[in-house]
């Protein structure tokens, strides 16, 4: 869950920031009488490019964050001996 997390999070924070700006715009509007705000009338381009930006980040930072420890052996897919299905495995 902490994975998911560490990767989604960050992503969703714009979206979640744009959408607290328009709440609080029609609020404003409803307020002051003046016209209400569209929901495209807002910087959603540039919330969605820190959206992809923040996301590349946080994969890099998981890919670079993982250790050679991890790697405990090379994997050998499922395959065939002697017409026999030998099952996938990871040998050290």
């Amino acid at each position: 869950m902490a994975l998911f997390l560490f990767r989604f999070y960050p992503v969703l924070l714009p979206l979640l920031l744009y959408s607290l700006w328009h709440w609080l715009a029609v609020r404003r509007a409803r307020k002051n009488g003046s016209p209400m705000p569209r929901f495209r009338d807002g910087p959603i381009f540039m919330l969605l490019m820190a959206s992809l930006g923040i996301a590349a980040l946080c994969f890099l930072a998981l890919g670079f964050s993982a250790t050679e420890d991890n790697n405990k052996g090379s994997y050998i897919p499922p395959h065939m001996e002697g017409g026999k299905i030998v099952g996938g495995q990871v040998r050290p």
